[in-house]
């Protein structure tokens, strides 16, 4: 499992069950069962918990849509290598087994890249925040480094060391 989908998951259980713990709370106030200090005392605890996780959240996200746009970028230079190994083979620069493996090789690798921005941008259509309280990526926003979803990805050329 990706870093990003385990961060992002455990926080949208979290802050899941946050909400319905305040729920529940709300509902003990309204049914007379708890006093309105205890309430408030527990109130306070929950809506702190529950800011922390949203916090904890829009990091997660930012670094997600970050790891799309690089992906995004990646997969870009990748059909390029790609188009490159074919224009290659065609004109008989390179013969039909390199050919088959830079082009199997970069296909893979194609396919892994946009399956996992696929992956991203489903997680993503998933959240869906209050139009004032949109996630601006641009702040920087203190995370552990236990929710870094920066995953090092071989460089291109790492990938076919015989094209051009």
């Amino acid at each position: 499992m990706s870093l990003w989908k385990y961060s992002f998951e455990l926080a949208s259980k979290d802050l899941e069950l946050l909400k319905k713990k305040k729920q529940v709370l709300d509902d003990l106030l309204a049914a007379n069962r708890i006093s309105q200090p205890t309430y408030e005392h527990i109130n306070k605890e929950i809506s702190e918990a529950l800011a922390d996780v949203e916090k904890y959240l829009e990091a997660v996200i930012c670094k997600m849509k970050s790891r799309v746009e690089d992906l995004e970028k990646q997969i870009g230079i990748l059909e390029i290598f790609l188009a490159n190994v074919e224009i290659l083979h065609a004109a008989g620069e390179i013969n039909d087994e390199t050919y088959e493996k830079q082009s199997r090789a970069l296909s893979i690798g194609l396919e892994s890249m946009r399956s996992e921005v696929n992956e991203i941008k489903s997680a993503l259509e998933r959240v869906t925040p209050k139009p004032a309280e949109t996630v601006k990526c641009g702040e920087e926003i203190k995370v552990t480094s236990e929710s870094s979803c920066e995953e090092k990805l071989p460089e291109p050329s790492e990938l076919i060391p015989e094209a051009v």
